[in-house]
């Protein structure tokens, strides 16, 4: 499947959680993506106990409606279902979930992308490692979103622990444009220069935002490169289409 960029993390599809609270927003953002190269988005929701309306029923409704929106505004992008699951929140009713169940990249059942919120890794390994073996087990190949992100990834070793498991990582693209002096920018960097991610996503959640998330592939690109951008934008997610097909 042909594309430009792919968005593989984004909260548009609108009033489902803490992303874009009606159509117009969810628009607007994706009148953003448009303008800066994407012709595909991934629209993953979040996947919480405290959101037990989002699932893989209810998400492929809502992405179909969205499209309609879409549609109808003739902005060119295609949308495509998904979910961010919260991985130690969903352990262990996630094993008691069918296969079909589990809200994956274009609901294919081949990728999930998750995140975990932990301040140390040693508090939560015991149970997010069961987690994460139990997706692998069943055939999927679980993707974390925004590690830059989260405090128990900069544990040493942590980043190299999920990696040893068959854990992709997923960069947020505005984590690049905040202030210098900030961890999450410094780990963002760290973890690029060592190539440690396989996708850039926005984490779209409001138009106000879209501005940095932007900028921060500008910063991706100096940083790394404007091939290495080009394959976790582009190349790499293309793989996740193919998936979805």
């Amino acid at each position: 499947m042909s594309s430009g960029r792919i968005d593989v993390h984004s909260h548009i599809l609108p009033g489902v959680d803490d992303g874009c609270a009606d159509v117009p927003q969810a628009l607007a953002c994706v009148a953003a993506l448009v303008e800066n190269g994407y012709t595909h988005a991934f629209c993953t929701p979040h996947v919480w106990p405290t959101l037990l309306k989002n699932n893989v029923t209810t998400i492929r409704a809502a992405t179909a409606d969205l499209q309609r929106h879409v549609d109808a505004a003739q902005l060119p992008l295609s949308l495509l279902p998904g979910g961010e699951m919260n991985l130690l929140d969903a352990w262990p009713g996630i094993s008691a979930l069918p296969d079909d169940q589990i809200v994956t990249y274009g609901l294919a059942g081949k990728h999930a992308l998750f995140d975990f919120w932990a301040d140390a890794y040693a508090d939560c390994r015991m149970e997010l490692e069961a987690a994460i073996g139990h997706l692998s087990g069943r055939g999927l190949k679980p993707i974390l979103a925004h590690p830059e992100r989260i405090g128990a990834m900069r544990d040493p070793g942590a980043i190299e622990r999920l990696a040893e498991l068959g854990v992709l990582f997923q960069l947020n693209s505005y984590c690049l444009a905040e202030p210098a002096d900030e961890r999450i920018h410094q780990t963002a960097v760290r973890l690029l220069r060592e190539g440690r991610y396989f996708l850039i996503g926005t984490d779209t959640h409001r138009p106000a935002g879209m501005a940095s998330r932007m900028r921060g592939l500008q910063i991706a690109a100096d940083i790394a490169g404007p091939e290495a951008v080009q394959r976790l934008t582009v190349d790499n997610p293309r793989m996740l289409l193919a998936g979805a097909k």
